[in-house]
């Protein structure tokens, strides 16, 4: 059996952010100690043709983050850099979030064009974690809740 691993993947590297406006996601407020400059909807400034170029001496938030690709052993279908998605859960492990890697369409498009992929994934993590949680659709123009709640 193989162990997924993030391979050609930097899907979080290019649209997740913890800097500038998203610096409330830097919980450990390492991003000026190691230089990154990764704001809101842009690509990390440590990433480089080959990769992460602070790979082994990174901020304690990126070494600690993992999709649920890497986390939950989804097929390949749902590599982030191939499927145009990234699912992970919140911090306080509330919710489910979808960040897409199209930063040019609203939500309800995005969600409307890949829907049936989407349930898809969904219904895999909800049988791999066992539990059913609410699932928030992150978008460069906004946000749509695709399940139950959310925030």
């Amino acid at each position: 059996m193989s162990v997924n691993t993030c391979g050609d993947c930097n899907v979080c590297c290019e649209v997740m952010g913890f800097t500038g406006e998203w610096a409330e996601f830097d919980r450990y407020k390492e991003a000026e100690k190691y230089g990154v400059v990764y704001g809101k909807w842009q690509t990390c400034n440590k990433l480089c043709d080959t990769g992460c170029s602070i790979w082994n001496d990174k901020p304690r938030i990126c070494d600690e983050f993992h999709c649920y690709y890497i986390t939950e052993e989804l097929i390949d279908k749902y590599k982030p850099n191939e499927f145009g998605f990234a699912i992970y859960e919140s911090q306080d492990k509330k919710d489910v979030y979808c960040i897409s890697t199209d930063k040019t369409l609203p939500p309800e498009i995005q969600y409307l064009n890949n829907k049936k992929n989407l349930d898809e994934l969904i219904g895999e993590v909800e049988v791999s974690v066992g539990r059913i949680r609410p699932v928030i659709l992150i978008t460069k123009q906004g946000n749509l809740v695709i399940r139950g709640k959310g925030i």
